[in-house]
């Protein structure tokens, strides 16, 4: 059993098919190594978590941390653990912003716990073990947060079906801007879910953004920025009309196309959270930047091509 113990896992952000991978749609996200979560484990006294927005015990956590706190109680539970540990978590990843907090937390989380432990453990493990957590948070989550914060790369991704690690052969810029709003993913989710219970005639969206995921794809490999970019709007488009976006992402969008962005949309949930926008160069990046942050906006900028 080791002293203490640090994990360390990274944001991501989903580039197009956020809802409609759900559905069976494929999706790409991407690992955001400008955001990260640090996870050390100590002995105690009693069980504890300490982090930005709660120091305690680990029996009387807020609600935010739920799905924590019951991966952590099932952990000890199933490996019949009585030693006592504080966890401290650190992370600069804004909350509920579709960056992949909650992901990057059950799996720090996850994986120190198998560390301090001294137990075996492999990436299926801990994504099984995480996924307890995540399922409190999300509802139903599709499992691309998980994927592609645990593997650090760029993935094509479809529920239950296919996880490929996805090379970007794009020379362009990603612009990420935090509308300030805490996005509700299992709030959104439900409600599209609900949506096309009651019509049918939504689920065109769906596939619609099913097939723009495959042409982003296409874009992506063959370094065409304008056609992604047209993509990326039209994304937006759909997402709209599945009823996930509001005010302060049209807002934001608004600012990126004006300022010279090919295409720009809502990443994750939505409803606030946060917008990425694209831009063929560096100097159109930061003039989007410095828009934002004239309204002060936290933004951030990542080149695509790694």
């Amino acid at each position: 059993m080791k002293e203490n113990v640090l994990s360390t896992t990274y944001g991501k952000i989903i580039l197009i098919g956020e809802h409609s991978v759900v559905y069976g749609k494929p999706a790409i996200a991407i690992p955001f190594n400008g955001t990260k979560l640090e996870v050390k484990i100590e002995k105690s006294d009693e069980n504890k978590i300490v982090c930005k927005f709660y120091d305690g015990l680990l029996s009387n956590t807020s609600e935010d941390l739920d799905g924590i706190k019951k991966l952590v109680e099932e952990f000890l539970d199933k490996y019949k653990i009585e030693e006592k540990i504080k966890i401290y978590i650190d992370s600069n990843i804004p909350n509920e912003r579709g960056m992949g907090s909650s992901a990057a937390a059950s799996l720090g989380v996850a994986r120190a716990l198998f560390k301090y432990f001294d137990i075996e453990y492999n990436n299926d493990k801990i994504s099984e073990w995480a996924n307890i957590s995540e399922k409190i948070i999300h509802g139903n989550p599709s499992g691309l947060d998980i994927n592609t914060v645990l593997h650090n790369q760029s993935i094509y991704f479809i529920k239950d079906k296919t996880l490929e690690p996805f090379p970007i052969n794009l020379d362009a810029y990603l612009i990420i801007v935090d509308s300030g709003k805490k996005g509700k993913t299992k709030e959104s989710v439900k409600d599209v879910h609900d949506l096309l219970e009651k019509d049918k005639t939504y689920h065109r969206y769906i596939g619609n953004l099913g097939v723009l995921t495959n042409k982003a794809r296409d874009a992506m490999n063959n370094n065409d920025v304008e056609e992604l970019g047209e993509i990326l709007n039209r994304a937006q488009d759909n997402l709209r009309k599945l009823t996930v976006s509001d005010e302060s992402i049209e807002e934001l969008v608004n600012i990126a196309l004006e300022n010279g962005a090919l295409g720009s949309k809502l990443t994750g949930g939505g409803r606030g959270g946060c917008v990425i926008a694209l831009a063929k160069n560096e100097q159109i990046a930061k003039k989007i930047e410095t828009a934002y942050k004239e309204i002060g906006k936290d933004v951030w900028i990542s080149k695509l091509k790694r």
